[in-house]
């Protein structure tokens, strides 16, 4: 079934791509022609580098496994470079595992799935792609699923895992196995291994820059849920204390939180909650004369919903932190036939990164790269903007 639909999709995506095609000329691409008769291995390309024939390398580099020459290829072309280099088994195939707990990612499951169906068909990838569903993040279900991309001779995997599984992972990962978690951020977990690679969005960072829009009176609300409460925590550590904060459940009205609330007029209030409760809160502000000076938030309330839910007088107030750059227009295609959009997705997105980063480094390195971010440490480095939210789009804000 999942092959009829690749190539029904493709058949769809090659129709769309018409529409939006300005010209049958291919783009300029550089070239390295090799005129030596002699391969030149390892050693001879490092000499190359050493020597500062840069061109020369480029010229006569193949694919190798070599952690240094690897490291000098992906410097010299510009691209996407880490300080820790995977040296895959030299068994590893041409292959992919993507490992889905549904049962604890829920709906993310789909977007997972389709950002990478996406991603292959844009690159025109000749890569076999495995789903495995684990179910949940049991010891026992990981290990499972690790044996048997194993026993596929698959060394690098898309592992969507929270806390609970990356902890399993970081346990279970053998060596010879690359694992990218889109899910979560490298800071969430202490001791891990050097080839867990992670995508997730840094929402210390976030509230960092947001606090540059700050007037030093901070106040914040959040939702009771896990990534809100850890939000309002980063906000009260970050900002040098909250002068107000609170939790909002399934209120519809807000009153007993806003009315007369002297600690949040004139305040810049985070808002760590989601769109729904933005748009009840930020109208409810309004309503009982709470003059906020601004309302700031992270990537959770970056939806176009806002311009639905919200009042343009509102939306004055909104200013919010947004890690994703603009994404290539094939792709942003693809992804759309699929029903989402990775411009606003962000697990979709740094999934993209991910399958990016693997096909480009090891895979194919003579691919072009869709995306600019860099990876240190482990960890994807994302360009985090402050927008604000206009009466019908996002503008970069500046303090």
């Amino acid at each position: 079934m999942r092959k009829i639909l690749l190539v029904f999709l493709i058949i769809q995506i090659s129709l769309f791509a018409k529409s939006d095609k300005l010209s049958d000329i291919p783009p300029a691409y550089e070239i390295y022609i090799n005129l030596e008769p002699f391969k030149c291995d390892d050693t001879c390309l490092l000499n190359l580098v050493k020597d500062g024939l840069l061109h020369s390398f480029l010229a006569r580099y193949e694919r190798s496994d070599n952690a240094e020459v690897i490291q000098a290829f992906r410097t010299i072309k510009g691209e996407i470079s880490t300080e820790k280099v995977f040296i895959p088994s030299t068994n590893a195939e041409f292959k992919i595992a993507i490992i889905i707990p549904q049962d604890s990612i829920k709906s993310y499951a789909a977007v997972v799935s389709n950002s990478a169906i996406a991603y292959m068909i844009r690159q025109n990838a000749n890569i076999d792609i495995k789903f495995y569903n684990i179910g949940n993040e049991s010891t026992n279900s990981i290990s499972n699923a690790l044996t048997r991309a194993k026993a596929e001779n698959i060394s690098y995997l898309i592992t969507p895992f929270t806390q609970v599984g990356v902890a399993h992972l970081n346990n279970l990962l053998e060596d010879s196995m690359l694992a990218y978690i889109p899910t979560l951020h490298s800071s969430t977990l202490p001791n891990l291994k050097v080839n867990l690679i992670f995508g997730g969005i840094d929402y210390k960072e976030q509230i960092v820059r947001l606090l540059d829009f700050s007037n030093g009176k901070n106040a914040a609300f959040s939702d009771g849920s896990l990534l809100g409460s850890t939000l309002n925590k980063y906000s009260e550590e970050l900002s040098g204390g909250l002068v107000y904060q609170n939790e909002i459940g399934n209120q519809t009205d807000l009153k007993n939180f806003v009315d007369r609330n002297s600690k949040i007029n004139e305040a810049s209030i985070f808002l760590n909650i989601p769109i729904l409760k933005t748009s009840l809160l930020s109208s409810q502000l309004r309503v009982y004369d709470i003059n906020a000076t601004n309302l700031l938030s992270t990537q959770i309330n970056y939806t176009p919903s806002i311009f639905k839910l919200t009042q343009p007088q509102d939306r004055e107030l909104i200013y919010i932190a947004n890690s994703l750059s603009a994404v290539d227009s094939s792709l942003d295609s693809n992804n759309k036939i699929l029903g989402q959009d990775i411009n606003f997705n962000w697990v979709g997105y740094s999934t993209a990164v991910g399958l990016d980063y693997i096909y480009t480094t090891y895979l194919n390195q003579n691919a072009q790269s869709l995306f600019g971010e860099r990876i240190e440490n482990s960890q994807v480095i994302y360009n985090t903007k402050i927008l604000k939210a206009g009466e019908f789009s996002f503008k970069e804000a500046l303090p």
